[in-house]
């Protein structure tokens, strides 16, 4: 004769991401916050300090981000697998003017919405990978229109 005890189960409810492909890339620094309100939903911020604005891939100096974001997995764990992510942004970046005088610049905070998607892996000790593309659009700035947003990030759940 014998019994079983139930397992206590730790709810995980933050994430802390850091994103190498900007760190790559730009390189720049890009830090997100998830805070998990059910299975399959959660919000965040991120926050992007560009050291080298020069590139064309993303001409900002700093941005900061909140986020809203919808899972659609099939998996028994909760937040992760396929997702979808809408986010606000606001901006500041120099942007070159060219009317005349290509030394000239132009400091800007701009203010933008855009949505992307992507998928998060994660393992039993808590460390996530996940995967995002998508694409924002500057609703207060008619010189950039647009920008793209990919991510490669690792983090950990606590």
């Amino acid at each position: 004769m014998g019994y079983s005890q139930e397992e206590n189960q730790k709810t995980y409810k933050h994430e802390i991401r850091v994103d190498v492909f900007q760190l790559i890339v730009l390189p720049a620094i890009e830090l997100t916050y998830e805070h998990f309100i059910d299975p399959q939903s959660s919000w965040g911020g991120t926050v992007l300090i560009n050291f080298d604005n020069s590139m064309d891939y993303r001409s900002e100096n700093f941005e900061i981000s909140p986020f809203y974001r919808l899972y659609f997995q099939k998996e028994v764990e909760a937040n992760q697998g396929f997702f979808a992510q809408a986010f606000m942004s606001l901006t500041q970046g120099n942007f070159d003017e060219y009317d005349g005088d290509p030394n000239q610049t132009d400091t800007t905070i701009g203010i933008a919405a855009g949505a992307l998607f992507g998928t998060k892996w994660v393992n039993k000790k808590k460390a996530s990978f996940e995967i995002s593309i998508g694409i924002g659009r500057y609703l207060n700035n008619l010189d950039i229109t647009a920008y793209p947003r990919i991510n490669f990030s690792i983090g950990k759940r606590f």
